[in-house]
């Protein structure tokens, strides 16, 4: 029977009476399946539970939103009038919603696959940072990201009349949002196993004990290769500043129960307030970066040591702050040089002080 025949003899009022049913009984396994994975199935893992969590949480949003759409769209049909206006004003705000929470998701994924593989990410703006991963994910993926937007958001409206949104069109994007979920929802059990691979397989292969030193030892180590991933080469050498003449280099400690990194740059200038200003807007560039990465470390510290030219002896600026305080100061402020007095627990040198 021809496809286009089968669905014209469709009863739309049964079929979204019975869209409405299902679609409900999948968002109560979703939400029984999402509340155990996210409240003890990573109770076990030792390393990187927070880069897990949002892996699920993104993908449980944007099958929360089909869901509720088909949902929503059901009980137009069923019991609203101008449903067909409605349900394209609907569909159009649902659109524009699961494509952030769809990229949302695959950001993330590719986040994950670019700390996991020899690929880097040296973009700066979060934009960039954004698309960038994405893009590391691979053409072929990037391809099926696009594919899947088109099926289930335009070719619905493609269909039909572009104005309004028939029962026709209703039950075209509930069929393919449907399929799409329970799809989704076969494959986070196998997922979550293969991340309790990945997670045994990092235990066994650095002998790691239970004990938390060893624990922030191994996030450390994560955290320094995602940064160095994200362009931040001056943790492996020391490289020229940037607006500045001079040079720097980190270390990252790793006998600290912190983020603490030491920072040495050595200044061709002895403009005070040249200096400062670049230690400034390096400091908020670089808690910014650390307040994106997604390892269980939540207290990061700048001990800066600068060297002037002309001055004998190394100067200290010293920094540290929360990620809580961190994301507070963030939404204050997008100024370098308020950022920094926003942030309370700070050591700064009397030479600084004035500027």
């Amino acid at each position: 029977m021809n496809l286009d025949i089968f669905i014209r003899n469709i009863e739309y009022g049964n079929y979204f009476t019975n869209q409405l049913t299902l679609s409900a009984t999948l968002l109560g396994l979703l939400i029984a399946t999402s509340t155990f994975l996210l409240q003890s199935g990573f109770s076990s893992f030792e390393y990187s539970r927070t880069m897990f969590l949002k892996y699920y949480v993104r993908l449980t949003k944007f099958l929360f939103l089909l869901l509720t759409y088909n949902i929503i769209i059901s009980i137009i049909f069923l019991y609203l009038e101008c449903s067909c206006i409605i349900a394209f004003a609907f569909h159009s705000f649902f659109s524009l919603v699961f494509i952030k929470y769809f990229l949302d998701f695959y950001s993330h994924k590719g986040y994950i696959y670019t700390i996991n593989s020899t690929k880097f990410n040296p973009r700066k703006s979060r934009l960039g940072k954004y698309l960038r991963y994405i893009s590391n994910l691979g053409f072929i993926q990037v391809l099926i990201i696009i594919t899947l937007l088109s099926i289930v958001i335009i070719y619905p409206l493609w269909i039909g009349d572009f104005r309004e949104f028939t029962a026709r069109q209703g039950f075209i994007s509930t069929v393919i949002s449907f399929v799409f979920c329970v799809v989704a929802l076969i494959k986070i059990l196998p997922q979550y196993f293969n991340f309790s691979e990945q997670e045994y397989k990092q235990k066994e292969n650095n002998e790691l004990s239970k004990e938390i030193e060893v624990d922030i030892t191994q996030e450390l180590s994560i955290l320094k290769e995602t940064l160095i991933k994200n362009g931040r080469k001056e943790l492996e050498d020391t490289i020229q500043t940037n607006n500045i003449d001079g040079e720097v280099e980190i270390h990252l400690s790793d006998k600290k129960d912190e983020a603490f990194f030491v920072i040495n740059v050595w200044f061709k200038s002895s403009n005070v307030e040249q200096i400062v200003r670049w230690v400034e807007k390096y400091t908020y560039d670089f808690f910014k970066e650390l307040d994106d990465t997604n390892v269980d470390i939540n207290s990061f510290v700048l001990s800066y040591f600068l060297h002037i030219e002309g001055v004998d002896e190394a100067k200290m600026y010293f920094i540290r702050a929360k990620r809580t305080e961190l994301e507070q100061s963030f939404r204050k402020s997008y100024d370098p040089t308020e950022f920094v007095k926003s942030v309370n627990n700070k050591v700064i040198d009397d030479l600084f002080r004035s500027v």
